[in-house]
C-alpha cells in the first residue's frame, strides 16, 4: 500500500492509494503502517460532523465497525488517535491547527460540497476548539474534466461555485469539486490550502474510482492525527 503524507511536527497527514474493499483488510493494511487506532464513519453524503473530544478512547475495531456513527466529517483534539474518511472520487479534506491541537477529516461528495461541509468544519474547529490558524490539504479526487453531470448538481451549488462550473453540452456540465471546496475553505478563513496531486478517475491504476470501476472497487482512506507528546 502506497500513499503520501507527512509525519513531521505535531500532526500526521496521510492520503492512501488503493485499499481493499473489506474494512478489516483495509484497517489491517493501515495499522501495519502505524495508522492505528483509526476512527472512521458510516458516510451518508451529508453535512453531519462528529466531535471526538479528549479524553477519548477509541473502541476496538470490531466494536467500532458494529456501531459506526453516521456522518461525513470528524473533528478531534485527542492525541494518539487517527481520524479518516473513505473516498473513491469524492473530495477528502484534512484540516489542522497545530497550535490549538485540533484536526479534522472531511468527506465532501457533491452533496456535501453543496451543503458547505468544508466551511462548517472550519467554523466548528474555530468556535468550539479554539483554532485560529487552520491549514488544509485536499487529497486525490475526481477532476473537473472527469466529473460530468446534469443540471441538478450545478443548481445545488452555492453562488461561490459558479466560476468552477462549465456548461459544455446541452444539459451537461463539468463541475470542479476540489476548487469549489478550496474556495469554501478560504471563505471560512482556512489558509494554505494544498490542492490534490491526482485525479482518481484519470489515474485509475493507482486509485479506486467509482465512475471508472463501479461497485467492484475498494476505497482510499485519507487520515490525520495529533501525535502524542512523548511520541
Amino acid at each position: 500500500m502506497l500513499g503520501y503524507g507527512t509525519m513531521g511536527g505535531k500532526v500526521t497527514v496521510y492520503f492512501s492509494q488503493k485499499l481493499p474493499a473489506d474494512p478489516r483488510e483495509r484497517y489491517r493494511a493501515l495499522a501495519e503502517r502505524g495508522y492505528a487506532p483509526l476512527f472512521t464513519l458510516y458516510q451518508e453524503h451529508g453535512d453531519n460532523i462528529i466531535r471526538l473530544r479528549k479524553p477519548y478512547v477509541c473502541p476496538g475495531f470490531d466494536a467500532l465497525l458494529a456501531e459506526q456513527p453516521r456522518g461525513d466529517a470528524l473533528i478531534t483534539d485527542q492525541p494518539g488517535l487517527y481520524i479518516g474518511v473513505k473516498t473513491a472520487d469524492c473530495v477528502p479534506l484534512l484540516l489542522w491547527d497545530e497550535t490549538a491541537g485540533v484536526v479534522a477529516a472531511v468527506h465532501a461528495g457533491w452533496r456535501g460540497t453543496a451543503l458547505n461541509i468544508a466551511g462548517k468544519a472550519v467554523h466548528i474547529m474555530r468556535d468550539e476548539f479554539g483554532a485560529r490558524d487552520i491549514r488544509a490539504a485536499i487529497g486525490p479526487c475526481i477532476c473537473k474534466h472527469c466529473f460530468v453531470t446534469r443540471g441538478d448538481v450545478p443548481e445545488a451549488m452555492p453562488v461561490l461555485a459558479r466560476p468552477y462550473i462549465e456548461r459544455f453540452a446541452p444539459g451537461q456540465y463539468r463541475v470542479d469539486l476540489p476548487e469549489i471546496n478550496a474556495a469554501l475553505l478560504r471563505e471560512a478563513d482556512a489558509r494554505d490550502v494544498i490542492m490534490p496531486r491526482s485525479c482518481t478517475r484519470c489515474e485509475s491504476e493507482t486509485y479506486w474510482s467509482h465512475r471508472r470501476h463501479g461497485p467492484a472497487r475498494g476505497l482510499q482512506v485519507s487520515l490525520i492525527g495529533l501525535r502524542e507528546a512523548d511520541a
